[in-house]
């Protein structure tokens, strides 16, 4: 994945590459913006994060179908700046969103409450988890940076300036 530049696959036994990129004049193609996470889950379908939403890519036909942040639809991803993906060993998909770095040249990225873990519970459905003041136990920091489960189930989530948190999946509460 590249700043702007899209997506390469490489094919190693033909030796060459293909080029996945953005073209505002095709609905299917790639989102638009950097490319920050690439995934292929269990069942072989491949994930693409991107500066403008999650992108699933059908490789049979090369077109994308794009998951994103709808303002009315609690369902829909936290946030369209997607930084990390992982799939645990229950083979659900998690999102992490949230632009963390402080540019002045990204005002859209910068909002403290942009961002949020997301678990997709069936296509284009998704739970949220974003800190809420008010409860203790939530997500400290909505810029999910990374998520990873270790070999004894424990799901570690980092997030930006705040450290290294652990999730029960089951109640939704962190630590």
């Amino acid at each position: 994945g590249f700043v702007n530049g899209g997506m390469e696959q490489f094919d190693p036994v033909a030796g060459i590459f293909k080029q996945y990129v953005h073209d505002s004049t095709n609905l299917a193609s790639l989102s638009e913006g950097m490319v920050s996470a690439i995934l292929r889950d269990h069942v072989g379908r491949l994930w693409v994060g991107t500066a403008n939403g999650l992108d699933q890519l059908d490789e049979k036909t090369g077109k994308f179908t794009h998951y994103k942040n709808e303002q009315e639809n609690p369902t829909s991803l936290s946030s369209n700046v997607v930084r990390t993906i992982y799939e645990d060993r229950e083979g659900v998909l998690w999102v992490g969103t949230g632009f963390e770095f402080n540019f002045r040249n990204f005002p859209q990225y910068i909002s403290p409450d942009d961002g949020g873990l997301n678990r997709m519970d069936a296509p284009g459905k998704f739970t949220r988890f974003k800190h809420e003041p008010k409860k203790p136990n939530s997500l400290i920091n909505n810029k999910v940076k990374s998520v990873f489960e270790d070999s004894r189930g424990i799901f570690w989530v980092r997030t930006s300036g705040d450290g290294l948190h652990t999730m029960d999946r089951s109640t939704g509460t962190f630590i």
